[in-house]
């Protein structure tokens, strides 16, 4: 290469180099301008996201709701059904209590119960708790009882000793005493409360108004405890669009 040649290469070199900094910059640009553009649809995007897990975990409150008001309402149905015409203790607006065996514990004398027995001997009490009330049934005539102590395989103990007799096959049942009742929140909600022996817990919450009513035999209102036959629930929840009822007979 001779001198003319390597002069006239210096003098394009830097023509060149700016003709590759001039496409860096065009490409520089379009770069930012992407960015940009994919920040402002990745914004709009995550935007759209909060919102739709919003509406989504909404929708799911709103079910799970739903589902612990219908499963509120079996259990009430279930209970209540339980009860027996004079088995009902108060029945106002805000609540109802009454006397039912729920958990189902029931057996049969095995031998005779002669007044002033405490120890009596029966089918099988075992899974019965202390302190829960008992009723004893014979031919004529029922009593009342609590337990002093567990029940056992075979017998069961009474605080106090029975005051009649009772053949064997007499009938024994646990009886619970079962309340349902409405209880006013700070922030104006209400919840149903569910009692079972001086037990409390809450049933069904979140609810906007509740209320309880009664009718007899004849199909008319009352709260006269004895005359109740039928018992009626309306809820109205937040997350419900229609009022709740609920309509229980009692056990005839």
């Amino acid at each position: 290469m001779n001198q003319k040649e390597i002069v006239k290469s210096h003098e394009q070199r830097p023509r060149s180099i700016n003709v590759m900094f001039d496409k860096r910059g065009v490409c520089l640009a379009e770069v930012v301008v992407s960015l940009t553009v994919g920040a402002i649809v990745l914004a709009a995007t995550l935007n759209a996201l909060n919102v739709a897990q919003s509406h989504v975990g909404k929708q799911q409150n709103n079910l799970r709701h739903q589902q612990d008001l219908r499963l509120g309402l079996e259990v009430f149905e279930q209970e209540v059904r339980l009860a027996g015409p004079d088995s009902i203790i108060t029945a106002t607006p805000d609540g109802v209590q009454f006397h039912a065996n729920i958990s189902a514990h029931q057996t049969v004398t095995t031998g005779v119960v002669a007044p002033g027995q405490s120890v009596i001997a029966v089918q099988d009490g075992s899974g019965w708790s202390e302190g829960k009330t008992v009723i004893i049934c014979g031919h004529q005539a029922c009593e009342s009882h609590q337990l002093s102590r567990s029940g056992q395989r075979y017998q069961l103990t009474l605080t106090e000793p029975v005051a009649l007799s009772f053949p064997a096959g007499a009938s024994v049942e646990v009886s619970n005493r079962v309340g349902y009742y409405t209880k006013r929140e700070d922030d104006g909600t209400m919840r149903l409360m569910r009692m079972v022996d001086g037990g409390a817990n809450t049933l069904i919450e979140g609810l906007e108004n509740l209320h309880f009513s009664y009718w007899d035999e004849h199909g008319h209102a009352t709260q006269q405890p004895s005359h109740v036959r039928r018992v009626v629930i309306e809820i109205e929840a937040n997350h419900v669009p229609h009022r709740m009822m609920r309509e229980v007979s009692l056990r005839s």
